[in-house]
Order: C-alpha cells, then structure tokens, then sequence
C-alpha cells in the first residue's frame, strides 16, 4: 500500500472571534475607513445604528439591497459606492450573499472592474470531465472583515461567486487574497436570521461536510473537520431554527466553519454543481438546493464510495451495526435524508417541484451543470442523462 501524498494549502484567514456579543470586537480589526454591506432585514433590525457605536467616524458608508445569488450588477453597483465612499477595508454581516458581494467588490477594486462585462476575464471555466481554466487574480486585494449570520461558510473560503442573470448561470472566482482578513460569528447576531433561511443554510453546511469528506480529492484533515461538524449540526441544527435559541445558533456557526474550512482544497462535488445552476436558473436559496439534491447524489454515488459514506454513519447518529456494506452506505443515505426532511416544518422544500422549478428548463440546467467544477471532483463519472435522472428522482 502506498503512502498518502498530497497538497493542502490554509486560507488566509488570521483570526476567526467567535461568541455572543463578539460583534462588539469588530473596531479592534478595522484598518481605516470601513464600508459595509449587508442585507435589509438586518439594518431593518438596528444594525446600522450598532455599527455606528462600534465604528463611530471609521464607518464610511453602509450599502445594503444586494440579491440573492449576487447578481454582476449588483456587485458592480456595490463597488462604485465603496469607490465614492474612499473605502479602505470591506465589512460583510449577513448570510452568503452580502459576503460573497464584498468579495465581488475587493475584486472590482483590486483588478478596476467597472463594467460587468470586465467580470469575464477573471472567473473559473470547466468543461466536463478535465478542462479547467483558474484565471489568476490580483494577488492583493482590500482587507475584508466578515460577520456571517447564517450557515453557508462563505466568510472562511477564497472562493465566491457572481451570477450572470442574462445567462441564468453562476460563475465561481477564486483566489488567496480573497479570503476574509478576519472572521466574527456572533451568535446573538444570528438570531435575527429568519428560521428557514437558517435551517436552509444549515443544510448547506451539512452539504459541505460530506461532499468534502466523499470528494476524489479528500484529504485527512477535512475528513475530521467534517465529521465533527456533522456531530455539531444533529446536535443542535434542528433546535437552533426555533425561535431564541441563541446557545444552540452559536455552535451551528462554529460546526459550519469545521465544514467548510477546507473546500477550496478538495472541492465540493456533485450536489453543489447542480445547486450552483438551480439556483441561478430558479433563484432557489442554496441551502433549498441541497436539501433537495443531497440525499439523491449520495444515492447516484453509493456504488463508487458506498465505504466512505459509512464512515458518516456515527457522526450522523446512524446505527449500522450488522448491515451488509451496502445496505450500511444506504442506510446512512435515509437517516441523513430523514434529518433533512425535519426541516420542512421551518419552510425547507425538499422536491424541485415544491421548490418551484419548471421542467423545461431543466435542459438546460444539465448542461451547465457539465460546466461547473464542482462536477470535476464528484466520484463517479455522469452524464447528461444521468444528471435528467438525477432530477427525475428529486422531482
């Protein structure tokens, strides 16, 4: 048998504070003037007034509107109120969508996008089953602070993604002088975030863990992150989407953050190409995408790495004991599919239709799935059909 070889490169990341209340510590890591972005509920909710007690003259401006699946011109949007605000550091507080728009916009600041056409140049391009072209990005780029508050880990990668509405496809970027500078999960923060947001982004750290842990390309490391933090998430993910449960949200963050420290080393996988395109194509959250796609791409993938889906059975609280190999991996499959059906009762669809997605489209969706990296890593050869099937069954 031969030795294990490889590569693991760490984010950039220098600090992660974590704990109720951390939100207050942000001015100890603001290098100069500040720009904000984050979602209207939350600056609905007092956060801008929050911001302005911990920042007082550092805070150059707060920008807040940015879509779902942040759209190109949203972001370009974005930059030019960073750009007129003389922004030195970028602040993001909300979910997935405020981060990887700040992402967007040191992107835009870093490389002089003021176009949305200029994003073409700088985004990743995968042609299924081995074309992958990773443009080179500006190696600095502005320090970015983010205060995440809900669970899809964007803020501990340097990977993000814009979408393209005239396409109806969602473009992934990546480079090291993208990570957060520095990370803050605040717990009291998150309480704010609407349950099924929340429990859906939940899902999508459930995605995280396991794509990581079943990718061609895992490593060690992300295998025990992964399992600890599918310990975390059935411990407390189903509880902390009820209503000021502020113990049980703080250590659903810490268990996304152990799911996604490493995906930008070994990928993501099958479920996350689709859900990157559905996403795009029907403006579906993430998080929905998973809880749908999940529990299906496991199925597709069972026969190639039925073994290491076993694996996933104590953190996952499935009891195996005395099943055949297969009937183990299937077993783990409907106990996951089971904890993930729990959390239609907070409004997490768990079928594309419910979802409202519209057949013919899905032709489409198939074929930019065959684009997307995340298919690169996936264990199993597929094909188009395949990927039809695969929507069939979640239909």
């Amino acid at each position: 048998m031969s030795a294990l070889t490889g590569r693991f490169a760490y984010p950039r990341t220098a600090e992660v504070r974590y704990g109720p209340g951390a939100l207050a510590g942000l001015a100890d890591l603001v290098d100069g003037r500040a720009f904000v972005i984050a979602s209207r509920t939350l600056l609905a909710s007092g956060l801008d007034d929050q911001l302005r007690d911990i920042l007082g003259d550092r805070l150059a401006g707060v920008h807040a509107g940015v879509a779902q699946h942040v759209p190109r011109t949203a972001v370009i949007e974005a930059a030019q109120a960073a750009r007129a605000a003389g922004a030195e550091t970028l602040v993001s507080v909300g979910g997935g969508t405020p981060i990887d728009c700040a992402k967007g916009v040191a992107l835009c600041l870093a490389a002089g996008i003021e176009a949305a056409g200029q994003f073409d140049e700088h985004h990743i391009r995968f042609t299924y089953p081995d074309q992958l072209e990773v443009p080179a990005l500006p190696a600095t780029a502005p320090p970015h602070i983010a205060v995440p508050t809900t669970l899809s880990g964007s803020e501990h990668t340097n990977l993000f993604g814009i979408t393209d509405l005239d396409r109806h496809e969602k473009h992934l970027y990546v480079g090291p002088a993208f990570a957060p500078t520095a990370v803050i999960l605040d717990g009291e923060l998150a309480l704010r975030t609407p349950a099924d947001l929340w429990a859906a982004s939940g899902v999508r750290a459930l995605d995280h863990a396991v794509e990581g842990t079943l990718s061609r390309r895992h490593v060690p490391f992300m295998d025990a992150l992964g399992a600890e933090s599918l310990r975390i998430m059935r411990a407390h993910l189903e509880e902390s989407a009820q209503e000021d449960r502020l113990e049980a949200r703080s250590e659903c963050l810490l268990g996304a953050w152990l799911a996604i420290y490493a995906l930008t080393n070994v990928g993501a996988g099958l479920s996350h190409a689709i859900g990157h395109q559905l996403a795009a194509q029907f403006d579906m959250m993430h998080g929905v995408t998973s809880a749908i796609m999940l529990p299906h791409v496991l199925r597709f993938n069972a026969g190639v790495v039925g073994d290491r889906i076993v694996r996933l059975a104590e953190p996952l609280g499935v009891d195996v004991g005395g099943l055949a190999p297969d009937a183990a991996a299937a077993a783990v499959i409907d106990g996951l599919a089971a904890f993930i059906g729990r959390l239609e009762r907070f409004g997490v669809p768990h079928t594309l239709s419910s979802a409202g997605a519209t057949r013919p489209e899905l032709d489409d969706v198939a074929d930019r799935v065959l684009g997307d990296m995340g298919a690169a890593v996936n264990p199993r050869p597929l094909t188009r059909a395949d990927l039809l099937d695969l929507f069939q069954a979640a239909w």
